[in-house]
């Protein structure tokens, strides 16, 4: 028998822990097309309209609003209803002059924060991989989907890096070290900021760990449930300030 391919409908019962909405008040939500982002980190535009932003009703009021292109991701127009967005992505609503930050709240969902409309367009994402090219240059890929040419700039694996929107630029580097703020983005404290105390390399049989403190709380957790998003403060201006 003949491979079908991947399935084209979501049941809502079955949607990835991201997705912020009532599970049970329909049987079919909106499918996540392959992205920037992996299909359990983010939602799709779809999603966004009709859950999140409420403007509209169903799959073809949130087509239409698209359509119009007054719509922005990242300083780019997009028009894709399944086009996914995730963890820090920036969405601008031209004609009501809003703009949102994408973050995620205490228990992992992907949550929209309102910010000035007026400030400057940039992205923090988290260096994953560096892979050095036959020409010499070297390209650090990250983990929204960007793949940014480094120059001068010393980035490290699990460091961040502040990006202008939408030329891909960068303005600032985050190491993970002692001092810097971090995001936590999976494990149990999903969701909160702390700040760095150190850093354990890891080995064969052991992962990079981190240690990390707020509020007079230690603990620890590996390098993947941590994004930096500062130099002893948050840069993101939709975090609570810690």
């Amino acid at each position: 028998m003949a491979n079908r391919g991947e399935s084209k409908s979501q049941k809502s019962i079955s949607a990835p822990k991201a997705r912020y909405f009532l599970r049970k008040k329909n049987v079919f939500t909106a499918k996540t097309r392959a992205g920037p982002h992996s299909k359990k980190t983010s939602v799709p535009m779809s999603f966004v309209l009709r859950e999140l932003l409420e403007v509209a009703s169903n799959l073809k009021e949130a087509k239409r609003v698209l359509s119009k292109g007054k719509i922005k991701v990242n300083g780019t127009m997009r028009k894709d209803a399944r086009f996914n967005v995730g963890l820090f992505d920036m969405l601008e609503l031209t004609p009501e002059k809003k703009k949102y930050r994408i973050v995620l709240d205490k228990k992992g969902r992907l949550v929209l924060k309102e910010i000035d409309f007026k400030s400057k367009d940039f992205k923090v994402s988290k260096v994953t991989s560096k892979r050095k090219m036959k020409n010499g240059k070297v390209m650090a890929t990250t983990n929204d989907g960007f793949t940014i040419e480094l120059g001068k700039e010393k980035v490290n694996v699990d460091d961040s890096v502040r990006i202008s929107l939408p030329s891909l630029k960068i303005e600032e580097v985050y190491p993970l070290e002692k001092g810097n703020t971090v995001f936590i983005i999976g494990g149990t404290h999903v969701g909160e900021q702390s700040h760095v105390e150190s850093v354990t390399h890891g080995e064969i049989q052991r992962k990079k760990l981190v240690s990390l403190k707020a509020d007079e709380k230690s603990f620890q957790t590996i390098t993947k449930n941590v994004l930096v998003v500062g130099k002893g403060k948050s840069e993101i201006e939709a975090l609570e300030a810690k």
